[in-house]
């Protein structure tokens, strides 16, 4: 079994496009199109990584990370948005954000920025904030 990877993103082509990248490393992936839902399929599943969009309608990225971090859910957070998350002045430490990357992205990008977190064992990466 691959490693297990939740995506959230309200951009159904995002959803897919992360999904295909994942599956061709050799991921298991879930997908949620916001953070409600993510938090849903959470609560049944440990994820060795969780992506998720910055920017999403009924609950945002950062109000999603703010109930991973309460309700102690350790893996590594990779942010997605068409934002400078400098110029928004974001926390990385704050909200547990281990990596960011901007959209749009590549398939390379997506491929040099997640190598590192899914190069380890399952169930064996942890928060690197």
């Amino acid at each position: 079994m691959g490693r297990l990877v939740l995506v959230v993103d309200n951009e159904q082509d995002v959803l897919n496009v992360l999904s295909e990248i994942l599956g061709s490393m050799g991921c298991e992936v879930y997908k949620a199109s916001n953070g409600i839902k993510a938090l849903e399929i959470m609560a049944n599943t440990k994820f060795d990584l969780i992506i998720a969009d910055l920017i999403m309608p009924e609950m945002g990225g950062l109000d999603f990370l703010k109930q991973i971090k309460e309700k102690k859910k350790h893996a590594p957070i990779v942010i997605t948005a068409g934002i400078d998350p400098q110029t928004a002045m974001i926390d990385f430490n704050e909200y547990g954000i281990s990596e960011f990357i901007k959209k749009p992205f590549t398939i390379d990008d997506v491929n040099r920025k997640l190598q590192k977190y899914l190069q380890k064992e399952p169930g064996s990466i942890g928060a690197s904030v």
